[in-house]
């Protein structure tokens, strides 16, 4: 998607993060949905301009029309042709508070929608990173699609760090888990690195559909824990094979 001029009103702000950092994704990606435009701007957010149902309100900057338009919930997929993240799909609710003091600031027009981008198991790690792979498999041993998996890491007098992955069609998921502590063996800067080892736990739950996609973004209660323990450390690379029973 190329950077485009701005000249009607915005309904929405979307930025997407890396599944990894959680940093702004600042290259191009694909996003689309039935009938609406997206605008990317030079900082990497993308503006929503058009929605089915929002001619009137999108057509000039001055006062919206009254009254306002029906609230809806609107289908979108993203695509990185970079191959780092996986495709998914999300909703947006529709239309977002455009006042200058809204009540609840992070439905405001002005507040970017925060959209995580889940790694692709191709994806390369930062330095520093723990790498877990898990192959995720039903009771017939047939691969596992479309499962989110929560891992949390205990560091002792520390909050737990935690990594968030998505299946894909091959059952295989890849969680890049930054900010693992490394130990320094001794005050110098030429002593030996120690890559202590913490004990993570995991939990899966199944994403919902949207727009033949997933949609990742599940919330805490959909979680099921599952009985394996890992063992990570920052830049070890450990790969588990994980049964998931589906009935």
């Amino acid at each position: 998607m190329s950077l485009e001029r701005l000249d009607s009103r915005a309904l929405a702000a979307i930025r997407f993060l890396d599944g990894e950092t959680g940093q702004p994704l600042t290259g191009p990606l694909h996003v689309s949905g039935n009938g609406i435009r997206v605008v990317r701007n030079p900082s990497g957010l993308y503006a929503l301009t058009a929605a089915p149902g929002f001619e009137d309100y999108t057509a000039r900057f001055e006062a919206p029309p009254e009254p306002a338009p029906a609230p809806a919930t609107l289908p979108v997929t993203v695509v990185d042709p970079s191959g780092r993240h996986l495709p998914r799909g999300f909703t947006l609710e529709l239309p977002r508070d455009a006042s200058l003091e809204p009540e609840h600031p992070e439905q405001s027009v002005f507040a970017p929608v925060d959209v995580r981008m889940y790694l692709a198991p191709t994806a390369r790690r930062a330095p520093g990173s723990a790498v877990v792979r898990l192959s995720l498999r039903d009771g017939q041993d047939n691969p596992l699609a479309r499962v989110v998996i929560r891992l949390r890491v205990a560091i002792p007098d520390k909050p737990a760090v935690e990594g968030l992955g998505l299946s894909d069609e091959r059952g295989e998921v890849l969680l890049l888990v930054p900010r693992i502590p490394i130990i320094r063996w001794g005050q110098e800067e030429g002593d030996a690195l120690i890559h202590t080892t913490f004990p993570a736990t995991l939990e899966s739950a199944i994403a919902p559909s949207v727009a033949g996609l997933p949609d990742p973004d599940m919330p805490a209660p959909s979680f099921t824990p599952l009985p394996q323990t890992l063992q990570v450390a920052s830049g070890l690379e450990i790969h588990r094979r994980i049964q998931i029973p589906t009935s």
